[in-house]
């Protein structure tokens, strides 16, 4: 999917929330194009694709709600390499 908007968001899980439960909810999430669990500061990072910058706060509510305590977006403005 190519998309206008494309963000990696770093997401921190909430207490009692496991990478494994947060996994099948971001299966069921559009606009989520991929993931990595990462060691640091956050649990995980998601990639994120969208139509527009509406569509990405709605993708990072989305987030949230599914089990996350702190998000941080950034979001791509070039590919270098893929």
């Amino acid at each position: 999917m190519t998309a206008p908007v494309r963000a990696d968001v770093h997401v921190r899980l909430a207490p009692g929330v496991t990478t494994r439960d947060y996994e099948r909810r971001l299966r069921e999430m559009s606009g989520v194009v991929g993931a990595h669990v990462v060691v640091g500061d956050f649990d995980l990072t998601v990639r994120v694709a969208c139509e527009d910058g509406a569509q990405l706060r709605g993708t990072m509510a989305r987030l949230r709600r599914a089990g996350a305590q702190d998000l941080a977006a950034e979001l791509i403005v070039r590919t270098l390499l893929d």
